[in-house]
């Protein structure tokens, strides 16, 4: 769970949005993701969150809430969407861990999908995927075993970066492609 994330990335791009929802469970990420993309035609949105609610929705429920989501966002054209993978908890046990792979799997296969159809237009900026399970070994969590610490969240942040910046040079190459079929 990343408690500040509005101080290690700054939207840079006034088009976009970002929700950070501490506590919340998948639902409500859902919920508060569709209400500050309404209208928003172009720009990025990098949606987080589901462990707060996984046990009580399972697998199944959490990725139909994403994906559902996910679609409606994918409606329009120019936004760049990232769906960051469920973090792991160290403070839980092997049944959760197991529970929080397989969702991340599935979110993971799905997107795949999604994003294949995307590349079929070049006016369609796409969606990704972003896996954190690398980037946040133990020693990166507070003493809950839930939320990161200063480190965990640089880390964490710098991905969703990287995940920005690569976005962005697609997105330039692509709208170079337009032109050039356009002419």
């Amino acid at each position: 769970m990343v408690q500040n994330v509005r101080r290690q990335v700054a939207m840079r791009d006034q088009k976009s949005v970002l929700v950070s929802l501490s506590g919340k469970g998948m639902e409500d990420v859902v919920k508060e993701v569709r209400e500050q993309v309404n209208g928003v035609q172009e720009g990025m949105v990098i949606m987080q969150g589901g462990g707060n609610s996984l046990r009580r929705l399972g697998p199944e429920q959490t990725v139909g809430k994403v994906m559902e989501c996910l679609k409606d966002i994918k409606d329009r054209k120019k936004v760049r969407v990232a769906v960051v993978g469920i973090m792991r908890r160290p403070r839980e046990n092997a049944g959760y861990e197991e529970m929080r792979r397989d969702t991340n799997k599935r979110l993971q296969e799905e997107v795949v999908k999604i994003k294949a159809e995307c590349s079929k237009d070049l006016r369609d900026y796409g969606v990704s995927f972003i896996d954190l399970d690398g980037a946040l070994p133990q020693e990166i969590f507070e003493g809950d075993g839930v939320h990161l610490n200063w480190e965990g969240e640089r880390r964490m942040c710098g991905r969703m970066l990287e995940w920005i910046r690569a976005t962005e040079r697609l997105c330039k190459l692509r709208e170079k492609r337009v032109t050039n079929t356009n002419e």
